[in-house]
């Protein structure tokens, strides 16, 4: 067979050498001890090529092939175990580790991985992890104070199954204790410090370790075991090391220690439930013989069962300061260190994650905020809620001394683990009203929850589109590998609802939807929110009035709320189409502003006098915000020039002015009156009277016309001397202007004008007025209602 022997350079974080033996084209590493005796020519080559090996990796724990991605392996030497880590990313189809000693390669798994001392598991991230303790199977041992493992990762992907080689040495960093306990997720372990031989013996005689093959199979055990009876009590089960290994539990002896191991769970273990701790305790002594002496040594140990559980926001673990068995009544509590990842915490850096470790009633109890950094969220939807599980793999270092060991340390490994709590996503309002803009943020998402789109009022937004509108999205990361969602978007954003609160206050509301994917699974999550801000930024419409030639402006200025939400009332009769079209109103909008002109005689104008220089109106205009009530209002008042008129008021007056002018012979305004005489003009000039007078008085007639009454009465030439005194020179015109009011029999009056020398009854304000308030009652208004807008 062709066999050779080939030194190669490799290359990784740094430069290594390792010794590739070939037979047949598979790669083998081989371990050979020093003390070998070398019988042939090629074994003498493997011997020294495998000395030059070992110093070589002496200055590397870890070598692997240049094939291997840069960065998919970690190592590191902890106090009592190795730690190895894979990458998620190097993990193909199915994986797996063997572990190589001098003549066996074993597959890390099950049973067997508990019994020797290996724990691996893939922790939240996806990494592989595996952790070896010192006195593991298959570890080469150096006098207690070196350890090396050549450790195989095979990796099966579609193209077949590769291996890669993986040499961990690690030097003892903390010197071996007289009794070390260890609690790992699969299997309980301790190891004690040999005893040292009696003084009346010769020294010689106990410096011979005990292996295997040397006397360790005529070892005894002895478990302690409760008595199920009810007497209670301890019952002795005696049982060769050969029988305890059948049973589960790996026995062994090195240089300085006695080892015992076993998993969870084995034969001979019992459950003790002690207060509300469920402790697992293995009561065991072993006896050895040393030539002629025989020996004992206690070998129990005990781990506590409990599990994690909420405490408020707190992540609880409480743990038993006495443990049966293993803690004396009297012992001095000598440290207790925390570690996260089976890496120690500073008190500094435990104190600014939030960890606290305190006693409390004969109980250790580890706080540890939820979701606080070192742990691991994972994120669900159940029935459209969402919720996370934290999972913190905690490390705890205990040492104390009592009356029989001079120090006992105990090492626990616990996954800590709470599952499915409900955790509504936290929306932090970060808004200040002054800055114009909202800003919130969703606190605290894990890495497994990403955000793929974000809605505002019930309308998605596109992603490449919202710088334009103002709207920006930011990822913030926390320490806790945490981070959050910064939402900003501006008041102005035309899906931003805004409603006025009056005093110049105005409501602004986000009505803001997320939807988050969770991987892997790619489930689905909305999450809604609506947040509001109050700001005193509102102008208010303003109001303005002119007279024109036909009649009276309003200017409403807009400001910067809505128009519509305002109503807008010309004499308190609400401006809509109908009075538009019913009053003749001009209405125009601008940029700014709102133009509409009540004509003259139109609905809405109020009349408040009748004079020689003409008729004084008044118009008010009035803005009423629809939900606060809130009103602006602006009265304007114009004098237009007239020269006749007709004005029948609701308080059954009649006011008329005439014009004489025109009239041949001409009429002076000074001698007219109505059919009684005596009732002369208020007020003249060169051509014009004006009258006023109260429908019953004044030789007034009425007469009835089915529901209505009409009240006539006339302006007449009336000298103010008698007709037989008047000179004959000068003949009286004949003049007469006839007046006529129409009101109703049973009901309020009305204000009506009219334009008496057209006719006696004249048609233009009057039907316009009545066909309008006809309307409103056709729509269930009042005549009371409307008397009051012309009064």
């Amino acid at each position: 067979m062709d066999r050779h022997v080939s030194v190669c350079l490799l290359k990784n974080s740094k430069e290594v050498f390792v010794i590739e033996l070939m037979l047949k084209n598979q790669i083998t590493f081989f371990f050979i001890k020093e003390h070998l005796r070398l019988q042939l020519f090629c074994r003498m080559i493997m011997h020294y090529a495998t000395l030059l090996w070992f110093i070589l990796f002496g200055l590397c724990p870890m070598s692997v092939p240049d094939s291997i991605p840069i960065g998919m392996f970690r190592t590191e030497c902890h106090d009592r175990h190795f730690w190895l880590a894979v990458s998620a990313n190097f993990l193909g189809q199915k994986f797996r580790f063997d572990v190589q000693g001098r003549s066996e390669v074993h597959e890390v798994s099950g049973q067997w991985a508990a019994e020797c001392g290996y724990t691996f598991a893939v922790d939240p991230w996806g990494d592989l992890e595996l952790r070896v303790s010192y006195l593991a199977c298959l570890v080469e041992n150096q006098r207690d104070s070196e350890f090396r493992l050549l450790v195989w990762f095979v990796n099966e992907d579609s193209y077949g199954e590769k291996s890669y080689p993986l040499l961990l040495a690690c030097p003892l960093q903390v010197p071996w204790g007289a009794r070390e306990l260890v609690c790992e997720e699969n299997y309980m372990e301790v190891s004690v410090l040999k005893k040292l031989p009696p003084d009346n013996h010769i020294a010689s005689a106990w410096v011979t370790p005990v292996s295997m093959n040397e006397g360790l199979m005529e070892w005894r055990v002895v478990f302690r075991i409760p008595m199920l009876s009810e007497e209670g009590g301890m019952r002795e089960e005696t049982v060769p090391v050969r029988m305890a290994h059948l049973l589960g539990y790996h026995i062994n002896t090195t240089d300085t220690r006695i080892l015992l191991r076993c998993p969870y769970g084995s034969k001979l273990a019992y459950t003790l439930q002690q207060d509300e701790f469920r402790v697992e305790v293995i009561s065991a002594t072993i006896l050895y013989k040393l030539q002629w002496t025989m020996l004992t040594v206690d070998m129990s140990v005990a781990c506590t069962m409990n599990q994690a559980r909420m405490d408020g926001s707190d992540v609880l673990w409480s743990l038993p300061r006495e443990l049966p068995g293993l803690v004396q009544s009297s012992f001095i509590e000598k440290s207790l260190k925390i570690g996260v990842g089976g890496r120690y915490l500073s008190e500094c850096v435990a104190h600014q994650r939030g960890y606290v470790m305190h006693e409390n009633n004969r109980t250790w109890e580890i706080r540890i905020p939820f979701g606080a950094e070192g742990g691991f969220i994972k994120s669900h939807v159940i029935d459209g809620r969402y919720s996370q599980s934290y999972f913190v793999d905690v490390f705890l270092m205990r040492e104390w001394e009592d009356t029989s060991w001079s120090l006992t340390r105990q090492r626990i490994f616990k996954v800590l683990s709470i599952h499915h709590l409900p955790r509504p996503i936290t929306l932090v309002n970060r808004t200040e009203p002054s800055q114009g803009e909202f800003s919130i943020s969703l606190c605290c998402l894990p890495p497994d929850v990403s955000l793929v789109n974000l809605s505002i009022a019930g309308q998605p937004l596109v992603w490449k589109e919202m710088d334009k509108t103002g709207v920006r999205v930011s990822h913030n990361p926390l320490p806790n590998n945490s981070y959050t969602y910064l939402l900003q978007i501006p008041f102005t954003h035309s899906l931003i609802l805004q409603k006025y609160l009056g005093d110049r206050f105005r409501r602004y509301t986000l009505s803001v939807g997320f939807l988050f994917i969770l991987f892997p699974e790619e489930e689905f999550y909305n999450h809604s929110a609506i947040v509001e801000a109050d700001l005193q930024d509102v102008v208010l419409p303003k109001l303005e009035g002119e007279c024109t030639n036909r009649g009276v402006r309003a200017l409403a200025y807009y400001g910067n709320i809505d128009s519509s939400e305002w109503s807008l009332s010309i004499g308190g009769m609400k401006v809509d189409w109908e009075l538009v079209e019913l009053g003749g109103f001009s209405l125009d909008a601008h940029e700014l502003y709102l133009s509409l002109e009540v004509p003259l005689y139109a609905p809405g104008m109020a009349y408040e006098g009748l004079g020689l220089k003409g008729l004084l109106v008044r118009v008010l205009v009035s803005l009423v915000h629809l939900d606060t009530g809130e009103e602006q209002t602006h009265v304007q008042r114009c004098v237009f020039p007239v020269r006749e008129l007709l004005v029948c008021l609701p308080d059954g007056r009649m006011v008329v002015m005439v014009d004489t002018t025109g009239v041949s012979p001409p009429v002076n305004p000074n001698h007219t009156a109505l059919l009684d005489p005596a009732c002369r003009p208020l007020e003249t000039d060169h051509s014009r009277a004006i009258f006023s007078f109260l429908i019953d008085t004044c030789g007034t007639v009425a007469m009835y016309d089915g529901d209505q009454t009409i009240y006539r009465n006339e302006v007449r030439n009336m000298p103010p001397f008698p007709s037989h005194l008047r000179p004959l020179s000068r003949p009286q015109p004949h003049y007469r202007v006839p007046l006529a009011c129409v009101h109703p029999v049973n009901g309020n009056r009305t204000l009506t004008i009219y334009l008496p020398s057209h006719s006696s009854i004249p048609q233009s304000r009057a039907q316009k007025t009545t066909s309008y308030i006809r309307h409103l009652e056709e729509r269930g208004k009042q005549h009371n209602k409307h008397a009051k807008i012309f009064s």
